[in-house]
C-alpha cells in the first residue's frame, strides 16, 4: 500500500486504486495526501515505516517522531520526559517553531526598518543638498537684480528675507504637490497590486472508508485554509504632516544658504557684471 501527495498524483495521473512501482515492487494507491504550505516535511510517496526503513537500508531507525500530547498543559512535561529518555534527540514543540518563525520575522523586520531608515536619511540629505545648490545657483544668476536692490537702499537682511520667502513658498508648494503624487501612488498600488495568498492548515489524508492507512500517520478532515493578503500603501495625517514639514524645512535651509550668498554681494561688483 502507498499514499501519494495530490500534486504528485496529479502530475503523473495517479488516482486511488492505481498501482505504482517502487524498487520493482507494485504498490496500490489507497489514498491521497494534501500538505499545508507551512508543513516542515513533505514527500511524494508514503509507504509503511518498516518498508521505508528496509528500502533505505535503515532498518529499525527513524529520524523524526511526531508526539501528540493529550492537553496543551502537558507539552512542557512531555518535552522534558522525551529529553530524559532520548538525551541526544532534538525536541521541538509548536511553541518553539512559532518562536523561531517570530524571531526570524522580527530580525527581518528590524533589518528592513534599519535599512529603510538609513536610505530615507540619505535621500533626505541628498534632497536638501540639491535644494541648497539650486538656490545658490539661482541667486548667482540674479546678481544684477540683488545688486540693483542693494544700490537702491535694500539692506542685506531684506535681501535675505526675500530669498528665504521665495524658498519657503517653493518648499510648501513642492510639499503639497509631493503629497498629492504620493496619495495617487498609494491608491494605484492598492488598486493594481496583485493579491498574495497564504495557505495554512494541517495535513489531510483521504482514503477508502475515511481511515488512515496502517503504519501511516495522518490527520482526517483537517482541510487547509487559504488567506488572501492585499498589498496596500497606508497614508495617514501624520505622514502627510511630516512630508509637508520636511519640504518646509528644506525650503528654509535652501533659503538660508541662498540668502547668505545674496547678503555677500556688493552693489558695485554686481552692477559691473554684464551677464
Amino acid at each position: 500500500m502507498a499514499v501519494l501527495s495530490k500534486s504528485y498524483a496529479k502530475q503523473y495521473k495517479y488516482t486511488v486504486g492505481s498501482t505504482i512501482k517502487i524498487s520493482g515492487k507494485k504498490y496500490v494507491v489507497i489514498g491521497l495526501v494534501t500538505s499545508s504550505a507551512g508543513s516542515t516535511s513533505t514527500s511524494d510517496v508514503y509507504v509503511p515505516l518498516q518498508l521505508a526503513q528496509k528500502l533505505s537500508g535503515n532498518t529499525g531507525k527513524v529520524n523524526e517522531i511526531y508526539v501528540k500530547a493529550a492537553s496543551a498543559n502537558d507539552i512542557a512535561k512531555v518535552k522534558s520526559e522525551i529529553k530524559t529518555a532520548l538525551p541526544k534527540a532534538t525536541v521541538t514543540t509548536a511553541s518553539d517553531l512559532a518562536n523561531q518563525v517570530s524571531g526570524s520575522l522580527k530580525s527581518a523586520s528590524q533589518l528592513a526598518s534599519a535599512l529603510g531608515k538609513w536610505l530615507a536619511i540619505a535621500a533626505l540629505v541628498a534632497a536638501f543638498a540639491v535644494a541648497c545648490l539650486l538656490t545658490v545657483s539661482a541667486v548667482s544668476r540674479r546678481v544684477r537684480e540683488f545688486g540693483t536692490l542693494k544700490a537702491l537702499g535694500w539692506r542685506s537682511r531684506r535681501v535675505v528675507g526675500q530669498v528665504m520667502g521665495e524658498s519657503v513658498v517653493q518648499g510648501v508648494a513642492g510639499g503639497i504637490i509631493g503629497v498629492l503624487i504620493g496619495i495617487a501612488g498609494a491608491l494605484a498600488i492598492a488598486h493594481f497590486s496583485p493579491v498574495l495568498k497564504a495557505t495554512v492548515g494541517q495535513t489531510t489524508v483521504a482514503g477508502p472508508g475515511g481511515q488512515a492507512p496502517p503504519g501511516m500517520a495522518g490527520g482526517l478532515g483537517q482541510a487547509a485554509q487559504t488567506v488572501a493578503v492585499h498589498l496596500t500603501a497606508p497614508v495617514s495625517l501624520q505622514l502627510v504632516a511630516l512630508a509637508v514639514g520636511l519640504a518646509l524645512a528644506g525650503g528654509v535651509l535652501a533659503g538660508a544658504f541662498g540668502g547668505w550668498r545674496a547678503s555677500r554681494l556688493r552693489p558695485a561688483d554686481a552692477l559691473r557684471r554684464v551677464d
